[in-house]
């Protein structure tokens, strides 16, 4: 297939994308609002669930593949792209309210340390075995059960809102909305991290880079596109817990289902060079978290774009 229809896939399945994601959060949000959960859970839960499908999809693959630092390049060139680029949009863009500070700090501690666990195992044994993927899918329990209980305790203290339609006919149209703008965004995410791999492979571009760049990226449009779609519904509450919930999954589900699989070994790259930067870029959002009073400040999103625009030039560079 010539570099011209390569190409045009890759553009197609952007659009998948883009109108998947807005039916999606169209949905999600009535959802929320008749269930009567913080967006910020919901975003952290369900969405963020749905979203991590193509990164799931995509480790699991390359380790089924035999392709290691794929996988693990895919799971952590996420989280540094959630963090970096989506949320830095989502800053700059909105300037979010703290909602539920004491989760979201919870939740960017969570997965700092994660990076910082996966790291030190880097360091001692030169890969992440079975026995962590059991512990990291564990994990995924507790954080799913963890959030399960907050919607909870929030249901009891909020009353009904008569203001939303809670009809059949709502029910009708919004679960085909939500189903079918969660499958046209898989979807999407799919031709363009299998377009854009073939791109990439084309012009040599070494595994690692490619899960770290243009896979992590690919596999990230979903929370990408419902991150500035919920803000623009004036729902970033929802989008800031779909980053962070992503993340978390990133490094559980995720990485622990494709350790399984095959366990990853730590490259001297991964080791010297992405994991540190990552774990940095991930600490900046929590340092933010901590030190901000009622909203993230612009100068956090400046902040986030400028690491990420840092890090893609040097695996640029690395990769040349």
């Amino acid at each position: 297939m010539s570099l011209f229809w390569l190409f045009t896939l890759f553009i197609v399945g952007l659009i998948f994308i883009i109108f998947g994601s807005n039916w999606f959060v169209d949905a999600t949000i009535w959802f929320a609002k008749v269930v009567r959960i913080p967006d910020i859970i919901i975003g952290a839960t369900l969405v963020s669930l749905c979203t991590t499908l193509p990164e799931l999809l995509v480790s699991s693959g390359a380790a089924i593949s035999g392709d290691t630092s794929m996988a693990l390049g895919n799971a952590i060139g996420s989280v540094a792209c959630n963090t970096s680029l989506i949320l830095g949009i989502a800053v700059l863009a909105s300037t979010p309210l703290l909602v539920h500070k004491k989760a979201l700090l919870f939740k960017s501690i969570t997965i700092s340390s994660l990076l910082v666990i996966v790291y030190v195992l880097g360091l001692i044994t030169g890969f992440v075995s079975e026995w962590m993927g059991i512990v990291l899918l564990l994990l995924t329990i507790i954080f799913v059960h963890y959030n399960y209980i907050e919607a909870k305790k929030h249901r009891q203290l909020t009353k009904k809102d008569d203001s939303i339609d809670h009809s059949k006919k709502a029910w009708l149209k919004n679960v085909p909305l939500f189903l079918v703008g969660l499958v046209a965004t898989i979807i999407g995410a799919r031709m363009m991290v299998t377009y854009g791999l073939q791109i990439a492979y084309r012009l040599e571009v070494p595994s690692i880079i490619i899960g770290v760049t243009m896979t992590a990226l690919g596999t990230s449009l979903p929370e990408l596109v419902t991150s500035i779609t919920a803000i623009r519904k004036k729902a970033a509450a929802l989008s800031i817990g779909n980053i962070f919930g992503a993340n978390i999954l990133n490094l559980t589900l995720v990485l622990g289902t494709t350790t399984l699989i095959k366990p990853i070994s730590m490259t001297k790259d991964i080791i010297t060079i992405h994991l540190p930067i990552i774990i940095g870029i991930t600490l900046i959002a929590t340092l933010f978290t901590i030190f901000s009073k009622k909203r993230y400040p612009r100068i956090m999103g400046i902040i986030l774009l400028t690491s990420y625009i840092g890090y893609m030039a040097l695996s640029a560079i690395i990769a040349s």
